[in-house]
């Protein structure tokens, strides 16, 4: 097994998770209005800290990923789960985690839509919901209900990527190989 540089996919993920978490951070603020305080250990400790460890564990992951790891992708799945330091983001956490599910191809569609289905009611209904409270009519709450959206989307599909089932650039090969053969065979039976 050849060996993995990690420095620079975690650097690259630890930065994308500051720029992730510090957005987060300031559309709080926008949505709490004037009453929303900045604290040191409440911004840093809770957010802008696990936002990056989130990154960074997403960037090793992929890193491991790319040169064909397989040990240890479930548990790098869970990177989300790094933003646990405030409980009450449990739920959006397992929704990345979730939509990835959904979409990852893997396991029976049965149990893809039971984890899936809450997963993306719940990363979609939170920005609705928030469009309800602070109204869609304005630039302001149109562009804080966009960046929302944005936000939430981009572990979600951070874990669609992840969670993608495996494959080798032979199994790559007999997949294209195999859409060929059908498109040929649909050619033949149209003539």
């Amino acid at each position: 097994m050849r060996r993995v540089p990690l420095v620079r996919p975690i650097a690259v993920g630890a930065v994308g998770g500051l720029a992730w978490a510090t957005s987060m951070r300031g559309m709080m603020a926008q949505l709490a209005g004037f009453g929303s305080e900045f604290h040191w250990f409440a911004t840093f400790g809770f957010i802008l800290v696990p936002g990056t460890a989130m990154g960074a564990v997403l960037g090793w992951a992929f890193a491991r990923r790319i040169a064909g790891i397989r040990r240890g992708a479930a548990v790098l799945a869970l990177a989300p789960f790094v933003m646990a330091a405030d409980p009450s983001t449990i739920p959006l956490l397992g929704a990345f985690i979730g939509a990835g599910f959904l979409f990852s191809g893997r396991s029976r569609r049965w149990v893809r839509l039971l984890a899936g289905i809450p997963s993306m009611l719940l990363l979609v209904g939170t920005p609705v919901a928030v469009g309800f409270i602070v109204g869609v009519t304005t630039a302001h709450g149109s562009w804080l209900v966009l960046q929302l959206a944005s936000l939430l989307a981009v572990p979600a599909i951070a874990e669609v990527l992840l969670q993608r089932p495996w494959s080798s650039p032979e199994d790559e090969a007999t997949g294209v190989l195999r859409r060929e053969q059908r498109a040929e065979g649909r050619d033949h039976q149209t003539v």
